[in-house]
């Protein structure tokens, strides 16, 4: 399985310091970019979380099970809450 890696770039960091994006805690690594206008939220890849979840050491169903009931199941419901892209 090939390994893809997503860096946050600094200016996507300071966006979402500056608008005090809630963010999901160990999942830096998934951010692929912000949502554009008045209220901006951190995207995350739910592909890039799976893979991290595997690669822990998890079974591909048992990491997508994991990604629904706690990391989706857990999301706020705040104007400045994370928007998870699917793109399994």
């Amino acid at each position: 399985m090939a390994i893809k890696t997503q860096t946050m770039n600094e200016e996507t960091a300071q966006i979402i310091s500056d608008n005090e994006c809630l963010i999901a805690d160990g999942l830096d690594h998934a951010i692929i970019g912000v949502t554009a206008g008045a209220n901006v939220q951190a995207v995350y890849s739910c592909a890039l979380i799976v893979q991290q979840y595997m690669i822990d050491g998890m079974e591909a169903e048992e990491a997508l099970e994991y990604l629904h009931y706690n990391v989706l199941g857990g999301i706020p419901g705040a104007d400045n809450a994370p928007v998870f892209l699917s793109d399994l």
